[in-house]
């Protein structure tokens, strides 16, 4: 049971999400070496005084696929911007700014391993997986696309406290014949600190249970509760190659849809759909639920499952809102363990036809080895009418029984969650498809 809680964390927090060295810097172009002449992007830093801009610089062997990573520093005075331009050239998948937990710049990872973070480097497991990372500061999925953080009212800033470190975050398939010299570069735009009205936030939510098999299509659906009132100024979709059909629905409180929020078919060129003016109202008690649509024609036929790479699969929703909501905007399970039960609020779908009985047998036998996988496949193939059993046994293996079994060790933990999560499994293996 213990391992299963494990696995269940890794697969929920780790993949939430591009080796060489080189980043660009001044005042208004920050890092170390290089310069922003050394590229023929036509993106100049913000004037003195109205702005900054962030930039990486690296390269890429050929054939190499990988996530690069850089830290930022906020300086003393802290960052208010209510808009960002992006470019970077093409060959990433995306470009994403981080907020973190860290009040400098870490040189030891997550899991204990001495990092030597001065300039850019890998981590090619994502952002999230050896870093402690929190909400979303910005970014872009097109090479001049539109930027995430756009179209907010003049009194509504992205708030970075002084001191605060940002991650930059890049990833990049080199399938070109030769090397790849790429540049990645991020404006932030500022607004005078007294201006501020509102803080504004970016809804990043994360779908893990991914299971597309060999020369097929599936599904992969997802709910996220929005907890308090929020205006909802942008939102656009993010899948890999697979990804041909996807649809975000705003459901009542009862559950029903109340309307279509995004639809879309393209997994590269996405489209973000700005919903102007004041933004559209969301009000506490409405749920996001999303889903994507996937079709698996690789040749010879393999099972694709979620991850960081192009050879796997996302699902995500993402969206500019205010006023900032932490625990919305991370899909969190808690409000004071956002970091810890990140993706684990709301819930899964399934879009198969197999019970509760099934399902939760599938689910604590999963830790036992295996297929990679095998816990997605539990999650998908489970019948839609025991989501909500399903998913509050989910968030309390994953929640280490919400928190309550956090830090202890061995057969103690096996006791803990066995007890701790006895009723959610036993509501689970008691839910029918009929």
């Amino acid at each position: 049971m213990r391992r299963l809680s494990t696995i269940i964390l890794a697969v929920v927090l780790g993949p939430w999400a591009a080796c060489s060295s080189g980043d660009g810097a001044t005042p208004q172009n920050m890092g170390q070496g290089g310069s922003p002449g050394s590229s023929t992007m036509d993106l100049t830093p913000p004037p003195p005084g109205q702005g900054v801009q962030l930039q990486m610089l690296s390269t890429l062997d050929k054939g190499v696929e990988t996530e690069r990573c850089k830290f930022f520093q906020v300086p003393a005075e802290g960052w208010y911007y209510n808009r960002q331009d992006v470019r970077y050239t093409p060959g990433s998948h995306h470009v994403l700014l981080f907020m973190t937990s860290y009040t400098s710049i870490p040189t030891v990872n997550t899991r204990g391993v001495s990092v030597d973070t001065s300039g850019v480097f890998a981590c090619p497991e994502g952002a999230a997986a050896d870093w402690d990372v929190g909400g979303v500061a910005g970014g872009a999925q097109k090479a001049n696309g539109e930027p995430v953080v756009s179209g907010l009212p003049d009194d509504t800033a992205m708030v970075l406290k002084g001191g605060s470190v940002l991650l930059m975050n890049t990833h990049y398939l080199n399938a070109s014949p030769g090397a790849l010299e790429t540049d990645a570069r991020i404006n932030l735009y500022f607004i005078a600190k007294e201006k501020v009205k509102r803080e504004a936030g970016i809804l990043f939510f994360y779908n893990p249970f991914i299971y597309v098999p060999g020369q097929s299509m599936a599904v992969a659906r997802r709910n996220c509760p929005v907890l308090s009132d929020i205006n909802l100024v942008n939102s656009q979709s993010h899948m890999h190659k697979r990804g041909v059909d996807y649809v975000a629905n705003l459901l009542g409180g009862d559950g029903q849809a109340v309307k279509e929020l995004y639809r879309g078919t393209d997994w590269q060129e996405v489209i973000m759909k700005q919903y102007g003016g004041a933004g559209e109202a969301l009000k506490a008690g409405q749920t996001i639920e999303y889903q994507c649509g996937y079709n698996n024609k690789e040749s010879p036929a393999r099972t694709i499952i979620q991850g960081t790479t192009t050879k796997d699969e996302m699902c995500m929703f993402l969206g500019l809102y205010y006023p900032r909501d932490p625990q919305t905007e991370m899909c969190a399970l808690m409000a004071d363990k956002i970091s810890k039960t990140r993706f684990l609020g709301g819930g899964w779908v399934g879009s198969g036809n197999v019970g509760g009985l099934t399902t939760a047998a599938c689910i604590t036998g999963s830790g036992s080895g295996g297929e990679p996988g095998a816990l997605y496949k539990c999650v998908t193939d489970s019948c839609p009418k025991i989501s909500t059993p399903m998913s509050k046994a989910l968030q309390c293996l994953g929640s280490n029984n919400f928190g309550a079994c956090d830090g202890c060790q061995g057969a103690a933990c096996t006791s803990c969650l066995s007890v701790g999560c006895e009723g959610a499994l036993s509501a689970l293996s008691s839910a029918t498809c009929n």
